[in-house]
């Protein structure tokens, strides 16, 4: 989930609750065919109406890697399956005029209410995914940032393993916007946050502190690898050429400071102290790593 730019989370969601919406279209319609003997359209008949139906059409037009984003989209294929077959088996009965038997029909309800459930806790999770995001750049943003890393403390103390932050701050970033105007300094804090995302693993976490200020947690990561990890980032970050139109590219540099969190010290701490660091490496002369 966490691959997704804020563009994608947002045409996924949309996409779910339009499934929602479908469904429970499609509810009513079967309810009119199984109630007032409404005929029953051909495709809800069909061995294959979980794949004809719109959502269905949908998923199956979606990447494999796609599918793999959410643990429930495995779960929703399944249960989206099931569920129309067991609208089939009703309207076939129905069709026939012979009598549904009620442990078919709790079992179909069952079966919806399980498909319900999966969209709507998919959706949950997108979409809060999507809050905690920067609309910008599509790094987290600060609304669980301390919680996250009382988390992450808390794992490190109980494990005994090594956690420790990285502050980064763009050089010259007020420059960069005076000269060229605003629109190109957010082109040059996506190019930044995609630089620093194509870096970190799969358990790291990047949030924009504020402004052109970004901090990186570094879980199971001691003082020097993470000393070493932000060396990378710097010359990753100063061998950016960013485009900025009309043929023209222009590069940048950061500040990094960074910090360990100590398992006596509070989250506030390690923050400050990699806050400190990065400012050392300001007052050092900008473009390097300062350690704290």
């Amino acid at each position: 989930m966490f691959s997704l730019s804020n563009k994608q989370l947002e045409e996924l969601i949309a996409a779910i609750e339009q499934a929602i919406e479908w469904h429970q279209c499609w509810y009513k319609r079967l309810l009119r065919s199984l109630i007032a003997n409404v005929p029953a359209c051909e495709e809800d008949l069909d061995d294959n109406a979980h794949a004809l139906c719109e959502f269905g059409l949908w998923f199956n037009k979606l990447p494999s890697s796609s599918k793999n984003l959410h643990p429930y989209f495995a779960e929703i294929e399944i249960a989206h399956q099931k569920m129309h077959h067991g609208a089939k088996v009703l309207l076939s009965l129905n069709e026939a005029n012979s009598k549904i038997p009620v442990n078919l029909l709790d079992q179909f309800h069952e079966d919806l209410d399980r498909v319900r459930y999966l969209f709507e806790a998919v959706n949950e999770d997108f979409s809060k995914l999507l809050h905690n995001r920067d609309p910008l750049t599509g790094a987290n943003n600060r609304t669980h940032l301390l919680s996250n890393l009382r988390e992450e403390h808390e794992l490190a103390k109980r494990k005994s393993l090594s956690c420790a932050l990285i502050m980064i701050d763009l050089d010259h970033f007020k420059r960069v916007n005076d000269q060229y105007g605003h629109s190109v300094g957010d082109k040059v804090l996506v190019a930044l946050v995609k630089c620093i995302n194509s870096h970190l693993r799969k358990y790291d976490h990047l949030y924009r502190y504020g402004g052109e200020e970004f901090l990186v947690c570094l879980p199971q990561t001691d003082l020097k690898g993470a000393q070493s990890f932000a060396e990378r980032l710097r010359v990753g970050v100063e061998e950016l050429e960013i485009d900025i139109g009309k043929d023209k590219q222009i590069k940048i540099t950061g500040s990094f400071g960074v910090s360990s969190i100590r398992a006596d010290d509070d989250i506030e701490t390690a923050i400050e102290a990699a806050d400190k660091a990065m400012y050392q490496a300001k007052e050092s002369g900008r473009n390097q790593v300062c350690v704290t």
